[in-house]
């Protein structure tokens, strides 16, 4: 039935450029969670899951997740609604997170080999879903062989790989006093510049030499079947804004002429008007650093208005691009949304159920659909702490530098696809949910006033279809009037939302889709 239902959506994407079939409730595959049938287009618009491999599934014992643990997770990845994954840098590295790159053509060798992650990349493809890589060229580790080449070129020894990487690196003067060097280190008494960390020097993105170098890694990698990139860093490739959107627009360019469906997202956490300038380099997403903020504000004051807002700018700030909203990922200093949402489960659920109703990429934080959090929010090894599949007896070793006896507040993943109650229930119906109704997650947002506080009524329309989404913020449940068309989907954290004529009778903190 379902690829019978696949060919006949992709005969009618051919005919008409958008797909707007919509089962009705009676097509549930789970009556217990509402789950409807999915309504899946072959497009750039996914559900995201992100994963750090090195805490995720451990397969051969030595405490390190690995490729083979993402691959055998894959059916649980798939049936949460995810239908693309993002890992974490997967080269050989320097550090434990991997942003210090020692070769751009390996896999850590703790994660496997490279016929590891082919093997992985068939499985994911076999269900359905995308696998994009960490692209981390804002800068090398020192340990990588051009820049050590490079440093090499300034001691005085021309060889030919000397040579060949002399410019790969932005060295200073060597009559520049260091005090006078912003984001510069040391190293063999020669300073280079490295905005992240002094074991991090920055490659020099604008000479030609380092770009056909790179062009040769993303080719690499697109043509093994990788389906696009996370680019790190991007406000930090170059020295001037307008410059390092530039150098976003060469690889976005430079990769659709391996892969003219590549997919790729990009790490720039300044303010919007920011973002919206870096979307001018035709990227297809950028992180929304600001979703996460308003979302919890809006949460704790009951904010209907704040919430638009957030949705409103989200969307315009992407303009024709896909948004890329997210609740908490590796970067966030303030921890996981669990924590930021008090650690109380119907805030924790309502946060997702809200980020779901936005237009564009959600990407879930693996672990957060269980409610993990960090114990030390300042800490980026507590953020990485590994997944509780089942006990603490199978957990990953914790990385360098995190807490130790790392705290699990809610019940394992194990425990929790048992409980049609859990979060990880509800994080299932949500992203079910975006999958059955394409204007949810393409569809353009206009809000419906409504005198009713705490309450937000908007309508996304992709196509020929059209949703309204009724959103209730309050603590307390309300009746909403004058409400048309048929409830499709509800989202609740306790009780149910129940039609009653053009009226809809909703529980704290619920979510309502009609058609």
């Amino acid at each position: 039935m379902k690829k019978f239902l696949k060919s006949v959506l992709l005969a009618l994407i051919c005919a008409v450029t958008v797909c707007a079939v919509v089962l009705p409730l009676s097509a549930c595959k789970d009556k217990k969670l509402n789950l409807l049938e999915e309504n899946i287009i072959d497009d750039k618009y996914d559900n995201y899951y992100e994963i750090f491999v090195a805490s995720f599934k451990d397969t051969n014992g030595d405490g390190c997740g690995d490729l083979n643990g993402v691959a055998e997770k894959m059916d649980y990845i798939r049936d949460m609604g995810y239908t693309g994954i993002w890992l974490m840098p997967i080269n050989p590295c320097s550090s434990y997170h991997g942003y210090d790159v020692t070769d751009y053509y390996g896999i850590n060798p703790k994660y496997g080999t490279l016929d590891d992650y082919k093997n992985l990349l068939e499985v994911a493809h076999e269900k359905g879903v995308k696998v994009i890589i960490d692209l981390v060229v804002n800068h090398t580790s020192w340990n990588h062989p051009w820049f050590k080449a490079a440093l090499d070129f300034k001691k005085g020894i021309s060889g030919p790989e000397q040579i060949k990487y002399k410019d790969f690196y932005n060295f200073a003067p060597s009559n520049v006093p260091p005090n006078q060097l912003n984001g510069y280190n040391e190293k063999d008494g020669f300073y280079y510049e490295s905005n992240f960390d002094k074991g991090m020097p920055d490659l020099n993105l604008e000479h030609q030499s380092v770009r056909n170098e790179l062009e040769n890694v993303i080719k690499f990698w697109l043509e093994m079947g990788t389906d696009g990139f996370r680019l790190d860093g991007c406000k930090y490739y170059c020295n001037e804004q307008d410059k390092s959107v530039e150098f976003c627009s060469w690889i976005q360019d430079t990769s659709e002429k391996y892969n003219e469906n590549v997919y790729i997202v990009g790490e720039e956490w300044d303010n919007l008007a920011s973002i919206e300038t870096f979307y001018e380099s035709g990227v297809d997403s950028f992180f929304n650093f600001d979703v996460h903020g308003k979302i919890q504000a809006s949460v704790n004051t009951c904010s209907s208005d704040q919430l638009w807002v957030a949705m409103y700018r989200s969307e315009d700030a992407a303009g024709d691009a896909i948004p890329a909203p997210f609740l908490s990922n590796h970067d966030n200093g303030v921890g996981r949304i669990a924590g930021r949402m008090a650690r109380k489960e119907d805030r924790i659920k309502f946060a997702y159920g809200l980020v779901s109703m936005f237009t564009g990429n959600t990407f879930t934080y693996y672990g957060d659909e269980i409610g993990m959090i960090a114990k030390k929010t300042d800490s980026d090894p507590d953020l990485r702490i590994g997944i509780l599949w089942d006990d603490v007896a199978n957990l990953t070793t914790p990385p360098p530098g995190a807490s130790k006896n790392p705290e699990y507040l809610f019940d394992s993943v194990e425990k929790q696809l048992k409980d049609s109650g859990s979060i990880l229930s509800y994080y299932k119906l949500c992203n079910n949910t975006r999958n059955a109704f394409p204007a949810i997650m393409r569809g353009k947002s206009t809000r419906i006033e409504l005198d009713e506080p705490g309450v937000l009524v908007m309508r996304k329309e992709y196509g020929d279809q059209s949703v309204t989404v009724v959103i209730n913020m309050n603590e307390d449940g309300v009746t909403v009037n004058g409400i048309e068309g048929s409830l499709a989907q509800s989202l609740t954290v306790d009780g149910e939302v129940k039609r009653n004529g053009s009226s809809l009778k909703m529980p704290a903190l619920s979510i309502a889709i009609l058609t």
